[in-house]
């Protein structure tokens, strides 16, 4: 899992019929400080991310096959959860 966030939305006029009915959406890839990482990525959004909004992504293809209820689905991405915040703290860091 990583988090994105969510820089844009994909209109499709046709796609595999698994797909019907969920969003497409272009995320960024980002690290723990927010830098992006990578090159922009195809998600499929079920949850209602809107845009700007940083979201929890899995690349489990299984899980994406279960949720879409296809086995055949060519999804690999998806988003699985939408972040109201963000809390970081340093590795090796006390706390205190």
């Amino acid at each position: 899992m990583f988090v994105a966030r969510i820089d844009g939305t994909i209109t499709s006029t046709v796609k595999h019929k698994s797909l019907c009915g969920v969003r497409l959406l272009i995320g960024q890839r980002l690290e723990a400080d927010g830098t992006e990482v990578g090159e922009p990525l195809v998600l499929i959004d079920d949850l209602g991310a809107g845009l700007g909004s940083q979201v929890l992504v899995t690349s489990d293809h299984a899980f994406a096959r279960q949720k879409l209820a296809d086995n055949t689905t060519p999804s690999r991405m998806m988003v699985v959860g939408i972040i109201d915040g963000l809390s970081h703290r340093a590795i090796g860091s006390s706390g205190q």
